[in-house]
Order: C-alpha cells, then sequence, then structure tokens
C-alpha cells in the first residue's frame, strides 16, 4: 500500500480520535426556567451555576464557560426569548443539550420541557440546605455570590448553584457524562441534598 495513502488514513484516525475526545470532555447543560418573572430569575440561575463552575477548576482564558468535575462545560440559557439579561457566557453550547436543568414550578417545568421534545438527562435542582442564603461566614456560598455579583443571592441563583454543584459531584468520578445510567444514578443520589462546603477553593 502506498505510503501517502497510510499516513492521510492515519492522520484522518487521529482528527476522528481527537474529535471524539473533545466531544467527551466538554457537555453543553440547558438551564430552562419555568414561571414568572422568567427573564430576571434566568439571570440569577446562570450567575449561581457559573459560580459553582468556576470554583473548582476555573482558569483564566477559558473558552467554555467553566468546568464541571473536570469537564468544559458550555451553558445554554433556555428559553430563549427570556435570556436577554444573561451576561458572562463565553462558550458555543450546543442544541439540544446533553443535560437540561429544569427550574420552576409544577406544571409549568414539565410543560416547558415537554415543549423542547428533550429526550436527554433531565435534572431538577433538588434540595437546597437550610441556611443557604446567611452570610454569616466570607465563604459561605452567599457571601461568594455577593462578592462575584454585587447583590444577595436569589432563589434562582441558589437554584443553578445547587444544580451545577450537583453535576460536579455526578460528572467527576465519571470524567464526563456517559455512561448515561451512572450519571443519573449520582445526580438521583444528591437530590435530597448536597454540602456545599465541601470540595470548594
Amino acid at each position: 500500500m502506498r505510503s501517502d495513502i497510510v499516513h492521510g488514513a492515519l492522520a484522518a484516525l487521529a482528527l476522528t480520535v481527537t474529535a471524539n475526545m473533545a466531544t467527551a470532555h466538554e457537555f453543553t447543560a440547558g438551564l430552562l426556567v419555568a414561571g414568572e418573572e422568567r427573564e430576571a430569575r434566568l439571570a440569577e440561575a446562570v450567575n449561581g451555576f457559573l459560580l459553582a463552575a468556576d470554583e473548582r477548576d476555573g482558569h483564566a482564558d477559558e473558552t467554555s464557560d467553566g468546568h464541571l468535575g473536570g469537564v468544559d462545560v458550555q451553558l445554554l440559557p433556555l428559553p430563549a426569548e427570556a435570556a436577554g439579561q444573561v451576561a458572562g457566557l463565553v462558550g458555543t453550547p450546543r442544541m439540544p443539550p446533553d443535560v437540561l436543568v429544569v427550574i420552576g414550578p409544577e406544571p409549568e417545568g414539565s410543560a416547558a420541557t415537554a415543549s423542547l421534545a428533550f429526550a436527554g438527562v433531565v435534572l431538577r435542582p433538588g434540595a437546597l440546605p437550610n441556611g443557604w442564603a446567611t452570610e454569616d461566614d466570607t465563604d459561605n456560598f452567599a457571601a461568594r455570590y455577593r462578592s462575584a455579583y454585587g447583590s444577595a443571592p436569589t432563589e434562582a441563583a441558589a437554584r443553578g448553584y445547587n444544580a451545577a454543584r450537583r453535576l460536579d459531584a455526578a460528572i467527576r468520578p465519571l470524567d464526563g457524562i456517559s455512561p448515561r445510567v451512572a450519571l443519573e444514578t449520582a445526580l438521583a443520589d444528591t437530590a435530597s441534598g448536597i454540602d456545599w462546603q465541601e470540595n470548594t477553593r
């Protein structure tokens, strides 16, 4: 076989492997807010999510919206028509997202999810820890949020943060978002609560 054909085939294989590795080490998280005051709540939820995505593995000159579990995360605010107040995103999210975080009351949350015809992993943020809004320690969530954004966190911000922390805890041992069953099992394990003080910088 001609060497130029062999080299061409090897180069194509290397590009495929590299592309697959890049895809394996990044994912898109859709953040869908349902209910009243969606624009403000979506922006606040994004802020909370970004705070968590920067805590463990963040670094300068990122081309993603942060890291969860050591994996690049691209954030997709949804619905798009409510994303007017969202700021601070630099990533390149894909549609449909790999994971959909749904914040909002029922039945509005389920209806909004159904309207997207989404078939991937759906995550409700889960239970918030007691005292999440208290600023009695410069290293707690509320103080870090105020330092980053200049105001106290809202419940939407806390729910965005909580969802990101749960994703981080689920993804880190998997080094990615697959296998799906393992991801869903890990997320279910933190539905009743997660320690926000654990493993923050």
